[in-house]
C-alpha cells in the first residue's frame, strides 16, 4: 500500500473497539532518510517512545523492538499481554512496529508472541527481514539457542535462512548499502551478571557447544554493519568489533569506515526488574555504558550515513550520546540536535 491512499480499517469486529485505520507507507527511495526508534525490554507500563517524548518525530517512524514484552504476556491467562497491547496501541496502531522475540516470550513455545504479532515471512515472526530506505534489516531469534526443548532443528533452520538472506542482501549493496540485524541476547556485554553475553564463548556468538551455528563469523562474513541487541537492562555501545578485537576506522573517527560491525545494546526501556549494573571496570571494546532508562533513535540518512542517538528518560528526553556511522567515501556530517539538548554530566560524548 502506498502512503496517501485511502485509509483501510485494520480490523472491525464485534466487541473490539475502537477500530484503527492503517495507512501504508510510501515506497521510499533507496537513499532517502529513514527515521526509526529502538527499545529493548519493557514491562507492563513501558518507558520510551510510547510516552511520546517531546520533539520525537511522529510521522513515518519505524519502531524496532528486540525485546521482552510485558513481563509476561502469558501471565494471568494472557490478560497481562492484553493490557500490554492496549498500552502500546497508540504506537503500534499507527506506526510499523517490528518485533523480535526475547526470553520472556518463550512460554508455550512462544505462542503469545506468535499470536499477537504478524511479521513478514513464513516463520511466525521468529526470524524475518525487510527492506526500508537504503537498509536491509534482519530480525532473528537468539532464543532458539537456549530453549532447545522446542526443537534443535530451529537453530539449524534459522542459521541456514540467515545465510541465504545475508547472501542476497550482500549482493544487493548498490540498492541497499546497509545491513542491520536485531536480536534479543547480545554477543558481548560488560554487565555485572552471569548472562550469556558475559561469557567469552557466548552461545549467540560462537554457537552450540562453542562451534555449531555461531553468528559472529556469519555476520562478519557478509559484512553486517550494525547489530542491535537488548536483554541487558542498560545501554552499552561498543567500538567496532570482531572476535574481541577492536576494528575502529581510525583513532580520530572510530565509526567512519569501521572494519567490524557496530554493536548497540539498548535494553533500558524499563521493566519491573529495574536496571542492570555494570562491572566495575569497562572492557577495552566498550565505548559507552549508561545505567539510565531510555531508548535509541536510529536515522538511516542515506547510503553512507546512519545517525544514532540515545535518549534519556531519566533526564527528561535529553541526549546521552550521538554519533554517525559512516561508510567508505563518506564525509562527516554535522550533527543536528533536533529539539533534544545533550544531558548534563559525563554522558554527552558527541562522537561523529
Amino acid at each position: 500500500m502506498v502512503r496517501g491512499t485511502p485509509s483501510l480499517p485494520l480490523w472491525q469486529c464485534s466487541g473490539l473497539e475502537p477500530a484503527f485505520p492503517l495507512q501504508g507507507l510510501e515506497e521510499w527511495g533507496a537513499l532517502e532518510p529513514t527515521p526509526g526508534c529502538v527499545w529493548g525490554p519493557g514491562g507492563r507500563q513501558p518507558q520510551g517512545p510510547a510516552q511520546a517524548a517531546p520533539g520525537h518525530p511522529a510521522g513515518h517512524v519505524r519502531c524496532h523492538s528486540p525485546r521482552d514484552f510485558a513481563y509476561n504476556m502469558d501471565q494471568d491467562n494472557g490478560r497481562v499481554g492484553d493490557r500490554f497491547m492496549r498500552v502500546i496501541e497508540p504506537v503500534a496502531a499507527n506506526l510499523p512496529y517490528m518485533t523480535c522475540p526475547g526470553n520472556h516470550e518463550q512460554r508455550y513455545n512462544f505462542s503469545n508472541y506468535k499470536a499477537r504479532f504478524s511479521m513478514p515471512g513464513d516463520n511466525e515472526g521468529l526470524w524475518y527481514s525487510w527492506d526500508i530506505g537504503p537498509a536491509h534489516i534482519i530480525s532473528f531469534s537468539t532464543e532458539v539457542y537456549f530453549f532447545l526443548h522446542y526443537g534443535h532443528h530451529l537453530v539449524q533452520e534459522q542459521f541456514r535462512w540467515l545465510e541465504r538472506d545475508l547472501q542476497k542482501a550482500n549482493a544487493n549493496r548498490v540498492a541497499r548499502p546497509w545491513i542491520i540485524t536485531m536480536g534479543h541476547r547480545p554477543m558481548y556485554c560488560s554487565n555485572a551478571d552471569l548472562d550469556d553475553c558475559t561469557r567469552h564463548e557466548s552461545k549467540v556468538r560462537k554457537g552450540l557447544r562453542g562451534k555449531l551455528y555461531g553468528l559472529e563469523d556469519l555476520f562478519h562474513k557478509y559484512g553486517v554493519d550494525l547489530e542491535l541487541w537488548a536483554h541487558e537492562h542498560s545501554y552499552e555501545r561498543l567500538w567496532p568489533i570482531y572476535n574481541y578485537q577492536v576494528f575502529n576506522g581510525s583513532r580520530e573517527t572510530p565509526y567512519t569506515n569501521p572494519r567490524g560491525p557496530v554493536h548497540i545494546i539498548t535494553g533500558s526501556a524499563g521493566c519491573e526488574e529495574r536496571l542492570t549494573p555494570f562491572s566495575i571496570f569497562p572492557r577495552p571494546w566498550s565505548a559507552l555504558r549508561v545505567k539510565e532508562y531510555g531508548y535509541t533513535r536510529l536515522h538511516i540518512l542515506n547510503g553512507t550515513h546512519i545517525h544514532i542517538q540515545q535518549v534519556s528518560d531519566d533526564q527528561h528526553w535529553c541526549l546521552i550520546s550521538e554519533l554517525h556511522v559512516c561508510k567508505a567515501g563518506a564525509e562527516a556530517l554535522p550533527l543536528k540536535r533536533n529539539s533534544s539538548p545533550f544531558c548534563s554530566g559525563k554522558f554527552g560524548d558527541g562522537l561523529s
